[in-house]
């Protein structure tokens, strides 16, 4: 089969992890498959790696008003247009629903071209989801103020449209965890059309490292017990600050390592953190280097607040979590919480900063508790949460919608 991947993402941001699973699971199984993503800065098309059976591709993303990879450059939405208008294309699988990948699937597809969107995030303006900003860390970002805020506002409200629309237009929709079919439901789309499709956790890259030799690796001390995070947004900071006030209160030698985008402000609580060298942020690093992170750790921490957006996640941090063979403290939010309770791969308190702490706390102070949880959290990742397990589903369900795969 002729199968398009379209994700808005830069690379090695967000879903993007997600989508490329995905388009090398079924290129492993003997398809013909393009992957599209946005480029780091490009203003032209750039052809990233090419195989046997096998594209990948990054458009544009440059956008009068979204920030790149948000999956609003009509110049790329254009360049896709112009590559792949020749090809026919038996399978199209959009990881958003932004103009990017939903407004190229309608261009790209014919009446015999089986459409499937991914719904994998909340963002409803107005009903909790991640462009909600009642729910934002404060102060909001500058560009949410002014004209510019106000136009931003608008775009907002015009994508909840664009997010339904999606939904209900597509011959199939993924979701990533089951409150979303709530979501669904609402929208009158049938059960039969909508497949629960966790992201995977990734074994083939990241494996249970030995500890001491990561901590080597990045100069860490050996004799202290660190705690883990990386994120790719930060939507619960608050969250997590007041969690780790808590535990170094407790246990003020415990250490913390960071990766992704800055998580904090500069409260007094972090900016001694800083200053004693119990907090170091490492910024984003290429993906490469996460399993070293993980490994370094004792154990991980997901911070998430009980709002609607985050109850239809399902972070990639966890899949790696796990695949790492590390114990996750999070709180009981979704379906995370319920299956790091009955795969006991870690600790969920409640959903506040105090149950976050607790979650920690009782992980770092019980070695062999986390020791098991890191185990159990591997077996978990390989035989429940790999990928394999997730394409086997992917395929399952478009078999019985009609594609030949």
């Amino acid at each position: 089969m002729n199968i398009l991947i379209l994700n808005h993402n830069l690379r090695e941001r967000g879903t993007y992890f997600r989508a490329q699973e995905i388009a090398r699971g079924l290129h492993a199984r003997g398809h013909d498959v393009t992957f599209v993503g946005t480029g780091h800065g490009y203003y032209r098309p750039r052809k990233v790696d090419e195989a046997e059976r096998w594209l990948h591709w990054e458009t544009a993303n440059w956008s009068a008003l979204r920030g790149g990879g948000e999956g609003f450059s009509h110049l790329g939405q254009l360049q896709r247009y112009l590559l792949f208008r020749k090809k026919k294309w038996d399978f199209i699988y959009t990881f958003s629903h932004t103009p990017v990948d939903q407004g190229s699937a309608r261009m790209l597809r014919r009446d015999s071209t089986f459409w499937m969107t991914d719904w994998c995030d909340l963002w409803n303006s107005e009903q909790g989801g991640l462009h909600d900003t009642r729910y934002w860390s404060l102060p909001l970002p500058m560009e949410m103020s002014g004209i510019r805020g106000r136009l931003m506002r608008a775009s907002f409200r015009a994508e909840d449209a664009m997010e339904e629309r999606a939904a209900i237009d597509a011959d199939a929709v993924s979701i990533i965890v089951e409150p979303m079919r709530l979501r669904t439901r609402e929208l009158s789309i049938p059960d039969d059309r909508v497949l629960h499709l966790v992201s995977g956790a990734d074994t083939r890259r990241i494996d249970a490292l030995d500890r001491d030799e990561c901590r080597k690796k990045l100069q860490l001390p050996h004799d202290r017990l660190i705690i883990g995070y990386v994120a790719n947004v930060t939507p619960d900071t608050e969250q997590l600050v007041g969690a780790m006030k808590i535990v170094w209160e407790k246990i003020p030698d415990v250490m913390m390592i960071s990766v992704g985008p800055r998580w904090y402000q500069e409260t007094d609580v972090i900016g001694e953190a800083k200053r004693a060298g119990k907090l170091i942020d490492y910024g984003f690093r290429p993906f490469a280097e996460v399993p070293q992170f993980l490994g370094a750790s004792d154990l991980l921490v997901m911070p998430i607040r009980d709002l609607p957006f985050n109850r239809c996640r399902w972070p990639n941090k966890f899949g790696d979590y796990m695949a790492s063979g590390r114990a996750t403290a999070s709180c009981t939010v979704g379906d995370m919480g319920r299956i790091i309770k009955d795969y006991d791969v870690g600790r969920a308190g409640e959903p506040a900063a105090y149950g976050l702490a607790q979650g920690i706390l009782e992980l770092a102070e019980n070695r062999a508790l986390r020791e098991r949880c890191g185990v159990n959290a591997r077996t978990a990742a390989e035989q429940n949460f790999s990928w394999q397990g997730q394409l086997d589903r992917l395929v399952g369900f478009l078999k019985g919608r009609g594609l030949d795969l």
